[in-house]
Formats: C-alpha cells, structure tokens, sequence
C-alpha cells in the first residue's frame, strides 16, 4: 500500500498537551522544557464490520465541545481529503437521565460525540465529499469493508496518503486534539452503518472498531526540588493497553467479566531525533529519511478478569519510559501499529498461552509427541512466534496446535510525537 504521495502537510493545527492535562490533574508541574505535541487520538482504522460503513463515531466522556480544538480535518482548507468530510460534534448529558440505547456505558457521564457520516439521499447513503469533483478521484459514498487489512504507517487512510489507492482501500483516517485544560475520560469507537429497522438511519456497529484508543502520554511526576539544582529532564510515560471491553462489545466491560479479554500483539516502534519533532514532519517517509536512532519492541496486550478467582491478576501493557538525560535527544516519535493475536488460548480462562518459559515438552495425551511449551520466541522475549507451533492447554491438558504463528491480522496504528527542548 503506497505511502504519503504528494502529502503537504500532516495535522497543522494539532496541539495536544495530554501530558499537561495529566499532570494539572495530579497537581504537579512539567518542566518548562517539556512539550507534547501530536494527538491524543489520531489514527488509521479498518473497516472491520463485514459490511459497507457509512461513517464513524469517536466517542469521549468527560469533556465538552469547547475542549476540542480540532477534528480532522477540519485543520485542513481541503474537506475532501476522506469522502465524509467535516463531522458534527455533539453534546451529552447522562449525569442525571438515562442514556440513550446506544450509549449506555456513558451512564453518569458528561461528554462528546464526534461523527462522520453519509448522509441518506434519495433512498441512499451519499458521503458528502464521496464525489467531489475537486477531490483526486471519486471515493464512494461508503467504507468499504476490508478483510484483509495492509500494514499502514498510522496516517496514510486519506487522500493524501494513499491516492488512488484511498477509495477501495477500506480505511480512513480519524482523529481529534483537546485543550490543554481537557481532561479526557474513555475514548469509544465505532463505525456507523445502516439500520436494519429504520431506513434513513445510521446506527453504531454491534462491537467497537477493533483498533485500540490511543495510548497515554504523560510526563512523569517530577522529583522534589533542591535548592540551587537545576530540575532533571524530562521522563515521558507512555502506556498502551489493550481494550477495556470483552470481544468489542461496550456494554461488556472487561472488569464485570470473569475471563482474560482479547489479546492484541503491538508492535512499538520508538524514534529519538536530535531535532525538534514540527507537526508537518510527523510523517513516517520523513522520519525514515532522518538521521535518529531507532528502538522497535513487540508486546502482547490483554485485560485481567474483573471477577472469579483470576481477579486482581496483573494487566499485560506496554509502559515505556522515554528519558531525555542525553542532552543529544530533543524529540521522540512513537508509531503504536496493532495485530490481532491468533494464537493459542487456556481452554476455561481465555488467558493468551504465552507466559510460560520457552521449551519443549512429551505430551502424553498427543501420543508422546513433544511439543513446544510456549508461543514465545526461543530468547524467552515479548514477540510472535510465526512458525506453527504446539503448546499445552493448561485447562483441559491437552496440546494444541496453531498454524502459523500467533501474529494475525492487522488492526491499525496511531502515532505520537513530543519534545524535550
């Protein structure tokens, strides 16, 4: 899938202080130095619902209109750059009525929703920028949906991006920046499509789209100060977790359930750069072009029980810390792209099978075969097993056999950036 042909500018106005926010709401100050630039949500996402998506609905708690500073892409004179154009931005009030059928895990909440949408014209959905004449090409008037997604850099499903590529492609591009006085509470996503009930209207998919919300950036609570001593630089905190919500379904919350949720491998790839990250260099083909040191990490991501006797158990997550003692470093750029884990799962506890140490064990129930203890690699490390491998079931006893490997389909990506100085 191409990348970024004749891509001017990415985001311009996007200026997220997610780490400001953070720390206004521990009481502690960032340095002065520090900056986070990028969003709090900005991202690449797959159509996932097996049929054509007519929009898609960002939905955030804890926030009001007047916290949003941008919506993509209306930082941008173009509207036509995705095939739904500008979205509307709507206000909730579930403190003190009920939600409505949609939205009932907003109960005790204030917040926004952000939506795409085609809009319902002579007996059909039309996006209100699918035909644009002064768009590259016509888009549609609809998502497509995609079963077999193609690795994306985390801001390549738009005009700009992919080109020709963008109508069929069954991607887009969402995201949304807050205020540095935004609090923002949890993030839901999902793509709008047709009633089965009602003509003329859109409803939200029965799961949420499978790509996670963004991870959490936030500066690291600063040490008492001294006198006469400088403060440190800054630590960034970076967290990626895996969705709060059984099999994509928000009206399942993973701590009410008595089983492991999903799991979802995350591939992390981490660029440190002795220039200041600007927002129109938040490209991958730039980054690749530039002289900085890279780091790439693999983890696996899934939620704990919420209940039942494997309650309390610890959350698999991705928390990195990105410190900038070397006076080399000014900015550091993380590209988050996430996969579908296809591997073995316990039989009663839905737990990944990719804890236990790498080996090989006889089998007694498979015929005395010998079969590999774990999915992991031979060095023991976070990262897919791509060959077809065995590994026991701890429920049952039995041993299972996964063709190959456990890293499955392609999700999408979101990239952050920020800087030290």
């Amino acid at each position: 899938m191409p990348l970024f042909r004749n891509l001017l500018k990415l985001d311009r106005l996007l200026a997220c202080t997610v780490a400001v926010a953070a720390l206004a709401s521990l009481g502690y100050a960032a340095p002065a130095h520090a900056q986070v630039i990028g969003s709090y949500d900005n991202f690449d996402t797959f159509n996932d619902t097996g049929q054509t998506a007519e929009g898609f609905e960002i939905d955030v708690e804890d926030v009001s209109p007047s916290d949003l500073t941008r919506e993509f892409p209306s930082n941008f004179a173009q509207s036509w750059l995705i095939r739904y154009g500008l979205p509307t931005v709507t206000a909730y009030d579930y403190t003190g009525s009920a939600p409505d059928s949609e939205h009932p895990y907003d109960a005790g909440h204030k917040g926004v929703l952000v939506t795409w949408a085609a809009k319902y014209q002579g007996g059909k959905w039309v996006a209100p920028e699918g035909a644009n004449p002064a768009a590259p090409g016509a888009s549609g008037d609809g998502t497509p949906f995609n079963p077999n997604p193609t690795l994306t850099a985390g801001e390549s499903c738009w005009w700009w991006g992919l080109g020709a590529a963008y109508p069929a492609s069954g991607c887009e591009h969402f995201g949304v920046s807050f205020g540095g006085t935004a609090h923002p509470g949890r993030i839901t996503y999902h793509w709008k499509v047709p009633s089965k009930a009602l003509s003329g209207v859109l409803v939200n998919g029965a799961l949420e789209a499978s790509i996670p919300p963004s991870p959490v950036l936030y500066v690291a609570p600063p040490p008492p100060p001294k006198p006469n001593v400088p403060p440190p630089p800054p630590v960034i905190v970076a967290v990626a977790r895996a969705p709060i919500d059984v099999g994509g379904d928000p009206n399942r919350p993973q701590d009410q359930e008595p089983q492991f949720g999903d799991a979802i491998w995350l591939k992390t790839t981490t660029s440190y750069s002795a220039n200041r990250a600007v927002l129109e260099d938040l490209q991958v083909h730039v980054l690749n072009a530039a002289k900085v040191t890279k780091i790439v990490g693999w983890k696996l991501l899934q939620k704990p029980p919420g209940v039942g006797p494997n309650a309390g158990m610890a959350e698999r997550e991705a928390a990195e810390n990105d410190n900038f003692a070397d006076a080399k470093i000014v900015q550091v750029t993380k590209q988050y792209q996430y996969f579908k884990y296809s591997g073995a799962y316990d039989s009663e506890t839905h737990q990944a099978l990719c804890d236990q140490f790498y080996g090989t064990q006889t089998a007694a129930l498979n015929g005395g075969t010998t079969v590999q203890v774990s999915c992991q690699n031979p060095n023991g490390d976070d990262s897919p097993y791509l060959r077809t491998y065995w590994t026991i079931d701890p429920g049952p006893g039995t041993a299972l056999k996964v063709t190959g490997g456990n890293l499955g389909t392609y999700i999408g990506a979101h990239v952050n950036a920020y800087n030290a100085k």
